[in-house]
């Protein structure tokens, strides 16, 4: 019998729906339901009886559960008293960001969630593309990432949570040919130089899912590790590159060049952008604290957003 899988029992009895309570616990729910359905198989006993509507606790089930509940307040009374003896212990939070992560979030870890930390906590930053990230969360070396979110997220041991989109443009200088163009018509790529980022990035993967579903050869000259030189290529080559960019938010990236401008396709391609975290795991208060955060920050953004869309009245 796992303490993990008792404090899931206790959500599912809290929340009464198993997707609120793996929400609550930030897991996934087909670990919540594997993880009682082994407490059943030991105990050979019904607990739960899930209903379209809600989850029911048998008889059974909720003698149990009244009887753990104690049990759990006082392992967590114990945990928080340890935690509380190591608090000389510098306790440091590793998040990754990608490059273009949204600014807004961004900035309100800088502005708002660093100063919240106690003098024992701290945060090192580790920026990288969505692959590298996830390379990172899996071997234990990053705790929380901002970043795209793959399609093929689910091959990986790696739980996200969707913030929102960001839209696939062109990258390109502002003296280029292409920069006459509002939006770009994507067979161009076939005949234009294209700068593309390294294996640790999901971007140049999914436009060559989405050059190929059109039957168009991206004429790619060079693949760069890190985003300095990409950049540096676009400047100074005359080459285009691709970016994924919040239409409301200048890409971090591209602050100190000006002379760079971003164009969106004539079809719209988008990637969803949220917070990586591994799958499953223990998360510690550091990392439960960031991912609570982020997601206010989040929501705030988007209203932000829906503010300054919306037409002024005149």
């Amino acid at each position: 019998m796992q303490f993990k899988a008792l404090e899931y029992l206790e959500a599912i009895y809290k929340y009464k729906n198993f997707t609120k309570a793996a929400e609550a616990l930030f897991v996934s729910q087909p670990a919540i339901s594997a993880a009682i359905r082994k407490l059943e198989e030991e105990f050979n006993v019904k607990l739960i009886i899930r209903t379209p509507k809600k989850v029911i606790f048998t008889p059974e089930g909720e003698a149990f559960i009244t009887k753990i509940s104690p049990i759990l307040k006082e392992l967590r009374e114990i945990e928080w008293d340890m935690l509380a003896k190591s608090q000389k212990q510098k306790k440091t939070l590793h998040l990754g960001l990608s490059p273009t992560a949204p600014p807004d979030i961004v900035h309100g870890i800088y502005q708002y969630f660093l100063p919240s930390l106690s003098e024992n906590e701290e945060v090192s930053f580790d920026e990288g593309g969505a692959y590298y990230h996830i390379a990172k969360i899996s071997n234990g070396e990053v705790d929380v990432a901002i970043n795209v979110i793959p399609e093929n997220i689910s091959d990986f041991s790696v739980a996200s949570i969707p913030l929102y989109q960001q839209e696939i443009c062109l990258l390109i200088h502002e003296n280029s040919k292409l920069a006459q163009y509002d939006k770009i018509p994507i067979q161009l790529l076939s005949t234009t130089p294209i700068v593309s980022l390294g294996a640790s990035s999901y971007l140049p993967k999914r436009l060559e899912m989405e050059a190929a579903k059109r039957n168009i050869h991206l004429k790619v000259t060079s693949k760069h590790v890190h985003q300095t030189s990409y950049i540096e290529e676009i400047l100074i080559g005359g080459s285009s590159g691709i970016i994924n960019v919040d239409k409301n938010n200048i890409p971090r990236a591209l602050y100190a060049h000006k002379s760079l401008v971003t164009r969106p396709f004539q079809e719209p391609m988008f990637l969803t952008i949220g917070i990586l975290y591994r799958k499953d795991s223990q998360l510690q208060p550091l990392t439960k604290k960031i991912l609570e955060f982020i997601q206010e920050a989040a929501k705030l953004s988007v209203q932000k957003q829906q503010i300054a869309e919306k037409p002024s009245k005149k």
